[in-house]
Parts: C-alpha cells; structure tokens; sequence
C-alpha cells in the first residue's frame, strides 16, 4: 500500500480487531460485538486447539471467525489470562507469495520457508494490553497503529476479540485469506509456545531454559478463510479525525467505519469548525477515508474543532445520518513543549559531542523507533521539542482528554533509567498549550550532594558467624559502593582509621561520597562476599549537604550508629515496648468503663501472633493503675506488647475504641523497635504517650528537605476497599499503583500530574480489567519526580 493507505490502517484498527485461524470452512456472516463475550455462532468455530499444551495459561482454544459487510471478526478463546508475560500474535496473508519472513516485535519466529509470507501483523500483550499492528511494504515491516488498546481488541477475559476492516485489507467478498495465531512470551529467545495451524512447530512444554529456543521457529502453515457476501442496511458513521501527516498542517483525514462512495464526497460534503474545506477526496486504497484539505493550517486551540459529514453514502448506497452524533467528530490540538535539562546526564557522560536526545513515545508524531523526533540544544545543557499534538474530544461533553507514555533518549541508545515511561495528559481544560520541564530521569540537583560527604559506617558482628580471616565489606547503589563481587570496600576491627578499639568485634570504614552523588543511598554489609539480611530489604542512608562535609570538614562527617550484621529490617534481640494512649482534653474525654480501648498494628513474630490487625483486637489495653499502666482513672490507657526477635523492626500500628479505628483518613503510627537500648526483661521502650484520633506524621527530621510521603493504607487488612492517602512535596509527573507480590502491576490507580500537596485515593481490591483480586498481600507504590515510596497492605475476605 501507499502511504496514503497506511494511514487508512490507523483508523481502522483503532476501530478494533480479532483475531485467529481455522481451516477451510463455510462460515455464516454475522455482526460481532467486541466485548470479550462470546458471540459467534457455532457455525463460525474456525478450529478447536484445546490443551495441546502442558499449561493452560498459555493454551489457545477455540477459534472463530466470520465477516459482514464491514469488518472481519476473530474471536479467540484461551487458557488462564493470569499467565505471566504472555502475548498473542496474529497474521494475515491475503494471497500474495511476498510478504515479511521476521518478526516484528522481535520473537523467535521467522516465514521464511511459507509459501505465502504474511502481509499483515497485530500483536496485543495480555499483561499491560499494549497492542499494535504492522504492514509489509516490501521492504521492511511498517508501525501502523500502537499503544494500550490502539487495535479496539477486547483482552480483558479468556475470550479475546477483535475486527479488522475488511476495506483496510483490501479484500472484498470472495477473496480467500490465510491466517494463523500463536501464543508467546516477551523476549526475543521466545518461540511459540502454542498455535492454531502451526502445531508441529509449537513449543507446548517447557524445556530446560523454560521455552528459550537457540534459533527462530519456522512458521509454514496458515488456516484459510473465504472473505463471505454479507448485506449492508447501516449507513456510514464517521470515527476519528488525524492529520495527514506531521507536522500539522492543512490536510487532514476523516476515518469512517466502511468505505464510502467516491461519488457522494466533495469539498461541500464537510465542514470543520473554523476552517474552510477546499477539497475532500476518498483514499484510493482504502475506502474509509477522505482526505481534506483546508485552506489554511489549523493551530492550537482551547477549543474542539468539529468536523461534520453530510450527504456521504456508503458503497450499498446508505446515506450518512445527521443526528450530530453519527456523522461528527471532534478533536483538540496542543502546542507540546517538552523541555529536558540534561546537566547530570551529560557531567557523568562518556559520550563525545556532539550529544543528540529525541523525545520517543506512544503518540503521534512520537515513536519508540529511532525515527523518534530530535531535540534542539537551547544551551545550558536544555533541550526542547515543540509540536502540535491532536487527540480526541467528545463533542456532547465539549471536553478532550487523553494519556500517553514517553521517554527520552540519549544517542539513540540510553533510555533514561526511570522504572517506568513518563505519563503525559493531554486535556483541553488546560489551555492550548503544554510545557513538559523535567530533568533527565528527574534528576534534579536537589537529589545530589553539592560537596564531598564522608559517611563513618559501623557493624556489629558479634552476633554473627565471622571468624578470624574473614572479610566484612560494604556494597552499595552509588559510587564508590558498587554491587561488585568481591567488594570494592573493606571493613576494619584494627583500631587503625575510623575504627576506635581493635578486636571488639565492631568494624569501621569511612566512605567519601564525591560532589554530585545521589543523595539516597541504599546499601548492605557483607561477609566473605555474602549478603547480610535475606528479604529484608537494603539500609538507607540520606546525604545532607546542609548538614554534613567531610573529616575536618566545616560540618563533619556523617557518623552512623552501630547496626547488628544481618539485622536491617529485623531486630535482633526481643524488644518490650508500652503503648499509651491520652483520651483528655479530646472529643472522647467521655470515655468510660464500658468501652474497649485497644490497640492493632504489624503482627508481631510469635507463631501465634499476639498483636496483629484483628477485630476485635487481641490487644486491650486497661486504665486500671495496674502496671504498666500508671495512674487508675485518668483517662490515660496502657499496654505492653513484646516483639520477639527477628521482629520486623518497624512496626505501624493504630488505637481503636469499640473496634473502631481512629484517624480513619490519617496514615498509620509508626515506631522504631530499639534493641540496642531496650529489651523485654526488664528495661522496656516507653513509646510516646499518643493523643486518641491524632496521627499525622510530621516530615522526617534531620533531612532538611519535605519527603515524599506515603502513608499507610487504612483499613488495612481491608476488604473490599481502603483508601490510600499521600503527600507530594513538589509537583512532577508519577504514578501510584498496586503491585502483587510478584512484583506484577495489578492495579494503576493514579497516573500523570500530580500537584504538590496531600491527595487520596480508593482502591476497590479490583485489578486493571475490573476483576476483584484475590486475597493476600499486595504493595503499593508511589513514584513522583524521581523519589518513590511502597508500603505494603493485605486484602482479607
């Protein structure tokens, strides 16, 4: 096809797809809702391929296909839709012996030795719904539509569908396809690990590198299927606008849902908002589009532009109906300025000048490709790119509003390194115009030391299997701590440097962070080049260069207190801590003999926990005089809880009266366990006394800078629903979403700007496809600007 024609694919498979195979058969033509249920005939069950696979997560089933006038329906049943990193693909030959012999999202599968090669391409990934079509022009495989949901293909059970435009194919009734569907996974040394056509050549069961194959899987065998003579009594309806091409210009394009009577189009048969048409003309490769073009270019605006088609007949002679719905569109156009400051990136480069970056993304005119757009050196390390952004409105409404996903690129092979693609909303209430200012994976100078900080590090290691010979060492995310195996920096007990007194069993280092380190520093000691603190998660320093230089220094160095090897989220000793808790001079100073005043929090490490999250409560506390309790009567209540070793050893917790929980919109309290002063045998740690119903946390001192915050969920254990709250020192671009324990998104609940200040969100235990999670434990993370924080919660039914 022409370039022309392959813009024509990008509206037709945004208006959905389906796919799968099936031998030659005599279907019945038959209109398919895409919804995922199920609504072909039994006559159009095009094959069965049930559990020819050793999982049923990555089985295809039954497979259907059928046609109307319009649209090629594939419907595609499968195994467990909770299978890892699975993928399906599809492609489609439509009689010609050309066609691509590779893949084009990289698979270990390959044409080549097929009689007739495929034309056509549509992968959908069933983890995060990412899904895109190509075309082979002859030469090489082309993008023509991609991004989350961009086909209209239905993935949220285990019935997948989709509808391709018959005119969008260049086929019509009677023109016999071939076509095949394979089941994957997401790397390039995965073949196909189920088929419909190509069973010989399936993976089906895992070997020994878990279905990695050494050489792309040659894929020879298509089902077929006989394009059927369907009636077509709908009229036309229009579905989208886009440009022609970018930049924006004066020619756009109108998609309809079929093609359209050349005959019935001209210049008069549209009008677009603020503009004047002067000529309209239907594609000559695909019917469903008319290309317009205007007499002067549209710009950026605060306000839908609206196009409306009248008159336009489909080619069964059926006339557009002008109810202002069926035969409109509206859209909006942005002036976008995304503007990089580069300055760390480039002080640490290696790289030679002259230095390229281009802004990639999910929206047109951006890429993933390397024909993303470049960016221009505005001096002093800033980079710009300025375009003109359309996206689709609601004409009803008047309002527009749409995400995409976005990075930048250094010389075209750096991605930044941020865990996720930045998220932009494009949406009309905002103004014509956008400016995106951030730093290279937010990199701000705020999150990097302004001088040399000297950190004195101690272990105790008496506690620990070290015997004379062997080696205590540091590891660490930010130079000079490495990840290296053997380690880069050694420990002393020699009395010599930082270490006080030889032999003790605690071991020093000093380390000098230089000017322009990451002030967040994750680290771990190791012995004999082994890891302390299995699952515990690493120790965390933070570099104030307002409060710390160097030995000698103005300030002086950080000097950290002694931690006990293998103990960095645990105590290693047991710990009694007194919990008190003031009802005066409070809105409960009525409280009395006949209420329960409780206290839950993280369950402690007995085997049967005594101090969990359960109501009613497993702990009561008293107001008897009765110790630990001091006064009888004054309204103060008291308990002791004792946290065994190898307790986590930062605990949340909350009071309740009758089993109801205070602060139910304020984050949980929070406490330290302190084994090095206290234990559980006669020196107890007295935790702050607490005021009922108040629980705000202030920021975390010492740092000199607001943190991100992110507070504990509440209820927590919940079920169906909690609610997340937050605080967001500085306003940036993030996201905040629930993952489960093994570190898969579950659920995306908030996801672009967020504005400096406090902000909430309800979680109601359902996933990104609406389906309730199970119950367990999940975590949830908020990333903004580049800082991020995760807690944990569990979902109880």
């Amino acid at each position: 096809m022409g370039k022309s024609n392959r813009r024509g694919w990008v509206g037709a498979l945004a208006l959905m797809l389906v796919l799968v195979a099936g031998a030659a058969m005599a279907q019945t033509p038959q209109t398919i809702i895409i919804d995922g249920v199920n609504d072909f005939l039994s006559v159009n069950q095009a094959d069965l391929d049930t559990m020819d696979v050793q999982y049923d997560g990555i089985d295809l089933r039954n497979l259907y296909l059928t046609n109307d006038a319009v649209n090629l329906y594939v419907g595609i049943e499968t195994g467990d839709p909770l299978f890892g990193q699975c993928q399906i693909g599809i492609a489609i030959d439509v009689g010609t012996a050309e066609g691509g012999t590779v893949d084009p999202w990289g698979r270990a599968i390959e044409w080549s030795l097929a009689a007739n090669k495929p034309d056509f391409m549509f992968y959908v990934n069933l983890d995060n719904n990412w899904q895109a079509s190509y075309q082979w022009d002859g030469a090489s495989w082309v993008g023509l539509s991609s991004g989350t949901g961009s086909l209209g293909m239905a993935t949220g059970s285990e019935f997948k569908e989709l509808a391709i435009m018959l005119g969008a194919l260049g086929v019509s009734a009677g023109t016999p396809i071939n076509f095949e569907a394979w089941m994957t996974q997401d790397a390039s040394t995965k073949g196909p690990l189920d088929a419909f056509a190509n069973d010989a050549s399936q993976l089906s069961a895992p070997g020994f590198t878990l279905w990695d194959t050494a050489t792309p899987i040659p894929l020879t065998d298509y089902l077929s299927y006989t394009v059927q003579a369907a009636a077509d009594p709908d009229p036309p309806v229009v579905m989208n606008v886009l440009p022609a091409a970018y930049p924006v210009d004066s020619f756009f394009d109108v998609y309809f849902n079929e093609p359209v009577s050349a005959g019935s189009v001209s210049a008069g048969s549209f009008t677009l908002t603020g503009a004047t048409v002067t000529a309209a003309t239907v594609d000559a490769g695909d019917g469903s589009i008319v290309h317009l073009e205007l007499a002067a270019p549209l710009a950026a605006s605060a306000s839908l532009y609206t196009v409306t088609a009248t008159g336009v007949q489909d080619l069964a002679g059926n006339t557009v109906v002008a109810n202002g719905t069926d035969n409109t569109a509206c859209f909006a156009l942005k002036e976008v300025t995304f503007r990089g400051r580069m300055g760390q990136l480039l002080a640490g480069t290696t790289e030679v000048p002259p230095y390229s970056f281009t802004v990639r993304g999910g929206r047109s005119p951006l890429s993933w490709e390397s024909n993303a757009p470049q960016m221009v050196d505005m001096g002093s390390d800033v980079w710009e790119y300025t375009t003109l952004m359309l996206y689709a409105g609601d004409c009803a409404a008047g309002t527009a509003s749409e995400s995409f996903e976005w990075k930048f690129n250094f010389m075209g092979t750096v991605w930044e390194p941020l865990a996720g693609n930045r998220v932009h909303t494009l949406d009309l209430a905002n103004g014509a115009s956008d400016l995106i200012d951030v730093w290279w994976n937010n990199e701000d100078p705020t999150q990097f030391t302004t001088h040399d900080i000297d950190v004195e590090f101690f272990v105790d290691m008496s506690m620990s299997a070290w015997v004379a010979g062997d080696t205590v060492s540091i590891n660490g995310d930010v130079l000079p701590l490495t990840y290296d195996v053997p380690s880069l920096i050694d420990l002393v007990d020699d009395g010599t440097g930082n270490d006080a007194v030889a032999g003790d069993m605690i071991f020093s280092t000093l380390v000098t962070f230089p000017s322009g380190s990451h002030n967040n520093v994750e680290y771990k000691f190791l012995l004999n080049g082994e890891y302390e603190c299995a699952g515990q998660g690493n120790r965390t320093v933070f570099l104030n260069s307002e409060m710390y230089d160097t030995v000698g220094g103005t300030l002086g160095p950080l000097t950290l207190p002694t931690v006990t090897y293998d103990y960095c989220n645990a105590i290693f000793s047991a710990v009694e801590v007194v919990f008190a808790v003031d009802f005066n001079n409070t809105h409960w100073e009525g409280i009395g003999a006949g209420d329960v005043v409780a206290i839950n929090g993280t369950p402690n490490a007995e085997v049967d926990p005594t101090f969990d999250w359960s109501v009613p409560s497993l702990t009561v506390m008293a107001d008897d005089g009765v110790a630990p309790d001091a006064v009888a009567g004054d309204k103060i209540y008291t308990v002791s809880v004792v946290f065994p070793e190898g307790n986590v050893q930062n605990i949340e917790y909350k009071f309740l009266v009758n089993d109801v929980y205070e602060c139910s919109t304020q984050s949980n309290r929070t406490l330290g366990l302190d084994p090095d002063n206290y234990d559980a045998v006669g020196n107890p740690q007295i935790a702050p006394v607490a005021v009922y119903q108040h629980c705000n946390l202030s920021d975390v001192p010492g740092s000199g800078l607001a943190l991100l915050q992110l507070n504990q969920n509440h209820p927590n254990p919940f079920n169906p629903s909690t609610t997340i709250s937050y605080s967001v020192p500085r306003a940036g671009v993030g996201e905040l979403a629930v993952f489960n324990l093994r570190g898969q998104k579950v659920r995306t609940l908030l996801s672009g700007d967020f504005a400096a200040g406090p902000g909430s969100v309800v979680w109601n235990g359902r996933n990104d496809d609406g389906r309730q999670v199970s119950s367990g434990v999940y975590f949830y993370r908020l990333n903004v600007a580049g800082d991020s924080q995760v807690k944990r919660m569990v979902m109880l039914k």
